[in-house]
Parts: C-alpha cells; sequence; structure tokens
C-alpha cells in the first residue's frame, strides 16, 4: 500500500485564504480597491508572481473586479461569485452554512424538485415509481437508525426525484451541498419529525401515481416553509 506524501499548503494557498477571510469578514468590502500587485507582495512578504496569480484566482471565483487602468476592486461576491465563492463563504464559517445561506439553499430546493416532481406527475411513468418505491422502502428501514441515516435516506429520495427528469445538473447542485447541510438535514427531521416526512414521502409517490402535481408540489412546499419559519426563529 502506497501513501502519499503530506503537503504544506503553498504561498499561494496562504494568500487565497487570507484574501478570502479578510473580503468575507467585512475587512474588505464591496469597492474597496486593493494597493498595487508590488506593493501587496512587499507587504505581506511573497513574490509578485504569486500575488499576481492570487489575484486571477480570486476574480475566477468573483471575490475581485480586475478593471483594465482602473486596478482591483473588491467585487460584490454575492451576484459576481460561483460555486467556488459559496464553498468558501461555508468553508469560512466552519463548514456549516449560516441561516441565509441556508434559506437560500431551500429556496433553491423548491426551484429544483417543484419542476420536477411536475414532470414526473405528468408522465406517471411505471419505472419511476418502481425507483421511488424501492427508496421510499430504505426511508422506511432508517426510520429507527441514526437521525444521520435517516437523513440521508431521505436526501436519496428527494434527490431521486430531481434525477429521474432526466437532469443531469440538478443531482450535482443537490450533492454539492449535502455534507456541508447535512446538520440541517438532521435539525429538519428532527424538527417536522420521522414519521411526518415518512407519511410525505408515501403521499408524494401516490400523488405522482395518481398525477396530481398540485398536492405532491403543496407537500413538499409546505414542509420547506415550515422549516424555514424554524430556523428564522432558531437563529
Amino acid at each position: 500500500m502506497a501513501f502519499r506524501k503530506i503537503d504544506a499548503p503553498s504561498i499561494k494557498e496562504l494568500f487565497l485564504s487570507q484574501m478570502e477571510e479578510m473580503i468575507l469578514s467585512g475587512e474588505l468590502k464591496p469597492g474597496d480597491k486593493l494597493p498595487p500587485e508590488r506593493e501587496l507582495a512587499d507587504t505581506m512578504g511573497i513574490s509578485k508572481t504569486v500575488v499576481h496569480e492570487g489575484i486571477r484566482e480570486l476574480s475566477r471565483r468573483g471575490f475581485l473586479d480586475v478593471l483594465s487602468r482602473k486596478g482591483v476592486h473588491v467585487a460584490d461576491y454575492t451576484s459576481t461569485g460561483n460555486l467556488d465563492t459559496l464553498f468558501a463563504m461555508i468553508r469560512y464559517r466552519g463548514g456549516m452554512p449560516d441561516r441565509k445561506i441556508l434559506i437560500s439553499l431551500l429556496d433553491t430546493r423548491l426551484y429544483l424538485e417543484c419542476p420536477a416532481l411536475r414532470i414526473l406527475c405528468e408522465r406517471q411513468d411505471p419505472a419511476d415509481l418502481a425507483k421511488l418505491s424501492e427508496i421510499l422502502d430504505a426511508v422506511r428501514k432508517a426510520l429507527d437508525l441514526d437521525i444521520t441515516d435517516f437523513a440521508s435516506a431521505l436526501f436519496l429520495y428527494r434527490r431521486t426525484i430531481v434525477t429521474l427528469t432526466g437532469n443531469c445538473i440538478s443531482p450535482l447542485v443537490m450533492n454539492a451541498f449535502f455534507q456541508s447541510s447535512i446538520t440541517a438535514w438532521t435539525d429538519c427531521c428532527e424538527y417536522i419529525g420521522r414519521e411526518r416526512l415518512l407519511e410525505i414521502l408515501s403521499e408524494t409517490s401516490d400523488c405522482i401515481r395518481q398525477g396530481n402535481a398540485d398536492r405532491a408540489v403543496e407537500l413538499f412546499t409546505g414542509c420547506i416553509e415550515q422549516f424555514k419559519a424554524h430556523l428564522n426563529d432558531a437563529y
């Protein structure tokens, strides 16, 4: 068995980490202009090459605006960022999304899953129903297991809803944030209750079988809105 050498973070990684922390903490605010690259390099005791490459990477992540003849400014990363930006925000908070991010993630689930439910209800495909029935059995078996196991089984059912539509991006988006929001998933299971969540999944499968899209969406939306209200009270 071959073990790989453990490498310390590079100077560039340390530069990126410090800059991201300064921006996310508010020490550097949107619109603030950075010093010239040479001045930054001298102040931080690193090479100008590292600063130059780091600025390019921070621009790619949506944290900086690099404008010809106008210098480098801190960007409004909530509008210019991408998935890397969001992951950096979560890392900055110790791996756990804050209330605003969690609420936004829940809203994103509504955008992804509500149309998916309508698609499945419209076509009422026996193969879809067989797959959901299989996963529903797994959720039922996880009812008395550890809360994390139950939350994972619940997630698998919800992810399958969007996977069955044939959209290859939506499941990836859900997967991207599952590990960082597993605490929220378990909190949802405890707050709403395992038995109730199992009932919702069971009725959702019935709605797909019957082609009742409005009720399927109502069940899911009601669950999400209930948990959002809980988060607003808890934070």
